[in-house]
C-alpha cells in the first residue's frame, strides 16, 4: 500500500521534528527541524527559491589556484552558524584520490569552509590545486569527481540541511616552458618541461683566445648556476642571447605569463629586452608585420637613481603596438623577480616585482590587446630592430626564466616568488 506525499504532510513531518530526505539530479538532500519551515519545490541547483541554494559548476585550474567546488545561499531566515564539509575524490577511471593529493593542505585542512553564511547571503566552499607531478605533460587535463558531504545549521541546530552533490574539477597545468641554467650542455639550454630547448652562440677564438659558447654560465652563492648576460661591456659584444626554435606553443595570441629572476647592471641601448618574440619589418617596411610580444627594461626618468623601468609591448595584425612603460620598477645589483601576466578579457595586464618574500610592486596596466601570432623565435636576453640585428641586450645576471599558458594569480605569482628566491625552481602551488 502507499501513500501520496503532499506539500501538508511533509510540512507536518517536519514540524513534529523528524527528518525529510529530498533527491534531485545532484544527489541528495536532509533537511531536519524543530520547527516547521516552508518547503519550497524550486530545483536545488537555483540559489532563489530552495532552503539552502545549491550551485555546482564544473571548474578548472592549476597548481596554486584556489576553485569554488560548491557556492550555497541561505534561504532559512537566520543565520548560519554551523558549516561542515568531508570530499571523496575519484579520477576518471574510477579510483579512489587521496584529498590531499588533489589539494593542497592550508593549516592542516583542505576545504576552506565559511563559519558563518548570512541569512541571504552566498559563500562558497573551496579548494587550492596543489602540484601533481614535476613536469606539467603527466598530469595536465586531468578530470576528477569531487564528491561533497555537506552540513549546515542554524544556531542551536533547529534548522539543519545535509546534502551530498559531486563538482568536477579538471586540472588544467598552465606551465609550458623552464629553461634550467642548472643544466647546461655546450649550446643546448634545456627546456624541463616541454623539451623547447634554447641555444646559446657559439663565438670560438677572438685574437687567439678560446670563448666558447656565451651567455656564459656563472656560479654565485645564493643562487647557484645563472647566465652572466654582457650587453655591452665589450668582452663579446652586444649579442649575447638565448635562442628557442620557433615553436607554436610559444606563440601567444591570448593568455599568458611570463616569469624570470634578474639582477640588472645597465641599460646598453634603450631597451634591453628580457623575452622578446617579435617579428619585425627588415628595412622599416611593411609596419603591418610587426607582431608578438616583448618583456623588457628601460631607464626611468633619473638616470642616477639605480633602478630601471619594466615595459611590456603587443604587436598586432594591424600594424599598431601596445607598448606601455608600466612604472613598476627594479633595483640595480640586485636580484629581483619579475612576473608579466596577460589576461585581458577577465583583468587588466599585471606586473609584479617581488623581493625579500613579498610582492613589492603589482602594477595593473589597461588596454593591453592580445598580440597577434609571431613565427619569429624567442629569444631571451636580447631583441631585434628594424633590420632584424640584435641591438638591445640585457646587461646584468638571469636566473629561472619560464613561460606559462595562462595569467597566473596574485597567489600563484607570490608562490613562485617563495620557493625559488633560493635558487630553486620553484613552483606556483607553493
Amino acid at each position: 500500500m502507499s501513500k501520496k506525499w503532499t506539500r501538508r504532510s511533509a510540512l507536518a513531518l517536519i514540524g513534529s521534528g523528524a527528518g525529510l530526505l529530498t533527491w534531485g539530479t545532484g544527489g541528495f538532500t536532509d533537511v531536519t527541524a524543530e520547527r516547521q519551515v516552508n518547503i519550497d519545490t524550486t530545483a536545488d541547483n537555483s540559489s532563489s527559491g530552495p532552503l539552502v541554494g545549491v550551485e555546482i559548476k564544473a571548474t578548472s585550474g592549476g597548481p596554486g589556484e584556489t576553485v569554488s567546488l560548491i557556492k550555497l545561499t541561505n534561504n532559512l531566515g537566520a543565520d548560519i552558524n554551523v558549516v561542515s564539509a568531508s570530499v571523496e575524490i575519484k579520477d576518471s577511471n574510477g579510483n579512489i584520490v587521496q584529498p590531499d593529493t588533489l589539494f593542497k593542505e592550508n593549516t592542516n585542512k583542505i576545504l576552506d569552509i565559511p563559519d558563518t553564511i548570512e541569512t541571504e547571503s552566498t559563500k562558497s566552499i573551496k579548494a587550492t590545486l596543489d602540484t601533481l607531478s614535476s613536469t606539467p605533460s603527466e598530469s595536465d587535463n586531468s578530470t576528477y569527481d569531487v564528491t561533497l558531504y555537506v552540513s549546515v545549521a542554524t544556531k542551536n541546530d533547529n534548522q539543519k540541511v545535509t546534502l551530498e552533490r559531486v563538482s568536477t574539477v579538471t586540472y588544467d597545468d598552465p606551465r609550458l616552458s623552464y629553461w634550467d641554467f642548472d643544466g647546461i650542455d655546450g649550446k643546448t639550454i634545456k627546456d624541463i618541461w616541454s623539451g623547447n630547448n634554447a641555444s646559446r652562440q657559439y663565438v670560438g677564438r677572438r685574437r687567439g683566445r678560446f670563448y666558447g659558447y656565451e651567455p656564459d654560465p656563472l656560479s654565485i652563492d645564493e643562487r647557484g648556476t645563472v647566465l652572466d648576460f654582457r650587453g655591452d661591456r665589450f668582452r663579446s659584444g652586444d649579442d649575447d642571447v638565448i635562442t628557442t626554435s620557433p615553436s607554436s606553443k610559444l606563440d601567444f595570441t591570448d593568455d599568458f605569463s611570463l616569469s624570470v629572476w634578474i639582477k640588472p647592471i645597465s641599460i646598453p641601448n634603450w631597451y634591453a629586452r628580457l623575452f622578446s618574440k617579435w617579428k619585425s619589418p627588415r628595412y622599416n617596411q611593411d609596419s603591418d608585420a610587426e607582431k608578438g610580444y616583448q618583456f623588457f627594461l628601460s631607464e626611468t626618468g633619473n638616470i642616477y637613481d639605480d633602478k630601471f623601468e619594466i615595459g611590456i609591448e603587443t604587436g598586432q595584425k594591424n600594424g599598431k603596438t601596445n607598448e606601455i612603460n608600466t612604472g613598476a620598477t627594479v633595483s640595480g645589483g640586485d636580484w629581483n623577480h619579475v612576473v608579466w601576466t596577460h589576461w585581458p578579457s577577465k583583468q587588466p595586464d599585471r606586473v609584479y616585482v617581488n623581493r625579500n618574500s613579498e610582492i613589492v610592486d603589482k602594477i595593473d596596466v589597461d588596454k593591453i590587446k592580445h598580440p597577434s601570432g609571431s613565427d619569429a623565435p624567442l629569444r631571451i636576453g636580447n631583441g631585434i630592430d628594424g633590420n632584424r640585428n640584435l641591438s638591445f641586450p640585457f646587461d646584468g645576471l638571469m636566473d629561472e626564466p619560464k613561460a606559462y599558458d595562462t595569467a597566473l594569480t596574485t597567489e600563484q605569482v607570490l608562490n613562485l616568488h617563495k620557493t625559488s628566491e633560493a635558487g630553486d625552481g620553484g613552483s606556483i602551488g607553493g
